[in-house]
C-alpha cells in the first residue's frame, strides 16, 4: 500500500477514501503513536471530512490533516473490446464452408461452418471474445481460430469436414494459410474421434422405433463420417466415396433401410475405419508444435500496424 505525501494530497479527498488522520484532530481523538490514526472518510461538507476510524470513533478534519492511503485513480485506456459476435463473424472470418449433405432444392439454406480471428488485444480484457458464435444465419456456426485448432487437433470430425469441404463459401488470405497447414491435424486419433462422434450420434437416434426425414439425413451423414475417416487415414485427403457407398447412403437418407441395418451399416464402416487406421501412415498424433507456432505468428501479425501502399 502507498502512503502520498501530504504536499501531494488532492485537494478534495474522495468519500470512502482510506486515510490517516494527523494534527489537531489525530490529538482530539486520544494518543496515538505519532504516526496519526487510520480512518476512512464517510462525509465532506463545508470543506470538512468526517472521518470513522478503525475503532469506530467519528473525527473532525480539514484537508490538510489528511493522507490518502491510496494513489488517485489514474486514467487507463479502455480495453480492447473484440466486438458484437456477427461482427465479429461478418468482418474476421478466415474460411467458411458448407457441410453435410447438400440439399436437394438450390435454395434451400446451407449448413455453414467457419473460422473466425478474433483481434489479438481483445484477449488481455477479462471479458475474452467467445469461442463459438452461432449466426449470422440459423444454420451458421464458427469457432474463433484458437479453439478451432484445438477441436482440429483433437481430430473433431466437424472441424476437418470443414478443412476438406470442397464447397467454401468464404477464404481469405490467413484462411488459405489455415489450408496450407491441413496436414498438420492429420494423424492416427482420427479413427477414435469419429468412431465416438459417430457413435455418440446413433445413441441419440437410437430410442426411436423409426427415423423421420431430418433422422435418417442425420444417419446418413454420420455414416459418412466414417468413409470420409477412412479416406484421410489412407491418404490423407477425402476423395469420392464409391459408387456402392453413394447408393447405401442414399438408402439410408431416403429413409428406405430399416434402423437394424442402419446400425449394421455404421458397425461395417467401423470395422472398416479401424483397419484403415491400423495401416495407416499418419503419425500416432498431430502436429501440435506446427499449428501452435501458426498461431502465435497469426496473434502477433494482428498486433502489427497496418500500413497502406506507398506508405
Amino acid at each position: 500500500m502507498v502512503v502520498m505525501s501530504r504536499l501531494s494530497a488532492p485537494a478534495r479527498v474522495p468519500v470512502g477514501m482510506q486515510v490517516v488522520v494527523h494534527g489537531t484532530a489525530a490529538d482530539a481523538a486520544g494518543p496515538g503513536n505519532g504516526r496519526g490514526l487510520a480512518g476512512r472518510v464517510l462525509r465532506e461538507a463545508d470543506g470538512a471530512y468526517t472521518v470513522a476510524l478503525a475503532d469506530g470513533r467519528l473525527v473532525e478534519a480539514t484537508p490538510d490533516q489528511l493522507t490518502p492511503l491510496a494513489d488517485p485513480p489514474s486514467e487507463l485506456p479502455e480495453p480492447v473490446r473484440s466486438g458484437a459476435p456477427d461482427d465479429l463473424v461478418v468482418a474476421r472470418t478466415l474460411l467458411a464452408a458448407a457441410v453435410g449433405h447438400p440439399p436437394a432444392d438450390p435454395g434451400a439454406e446451407l449448413t455453414v461452418r467457419a473460422v473466425y480471428q478474433a483481434p489479438t488485444a481483445a484477449f488481455w480484457s477479462l471479458r475474452k471474445p467467445p469461442e463459438q458464435v452461432a449466426g449470422p444465419g440459423p444454420s451458421w456456426l464458427s469457432w474463433e481460430v484458437e479453439q478451432f485448432c484445438r477441436l482440429a487437433l483433437d481430430a473433431d470430425p466437424i472441424c476437418l469436414e470443414l478443412l476438406w469441404s470442397p464447397r467454401r463459401v468464404w477464404v481469405s488470405e490467413v484462411g488459405s494459410e489455415l489450408l496450407d497447414l491441413r496436414p498438420a491435424f492429420l494423424s492416427q486419433t482420427i479413427s477414435a474421434a469419429y468412431a465416438d462422434h459417430v457413435l455418440a450420434g446413433f445413441t441419440r437416434l437410437a430410442g426411436d422405433d423409426g427415423l423421420d426425414k431430418e433422422q435418417a439425413t442425420a444417419a446418413a451423414d454420420l455414416l459418412r463420417l466414417l468413409i470420409d475417416g477412412q479416406a484421410l487415414l489412407r491418404g490423407g485427403d477425402v476423395g469420392v466415396p464409391s459408387d456402392e457407398h453413394v447408393e447405401r447412403l442414399a438408402a439410408v437418407r431416403a429413409g428406405a433401410l430399416p434402423w437394424e441395418r442402419v446400425d449394421a451399416y455404421r458397425v461395417e464402416l467401423q470395422q472398416q475405419l479401424d483397419e484403415a487406421a491400423a495401416a495407416s501412415y499418419l503419425s500416432p498424433g498431430p502436429d501440435t508444435g506446427r499449428v501452435d507456432a501458426w498461431l502465435s505468428d497469426l496473434r502477433r501479425r494482428d498486433l502489427e500496424p497496418v500500413t497502406t501502399a506507398g506508405a
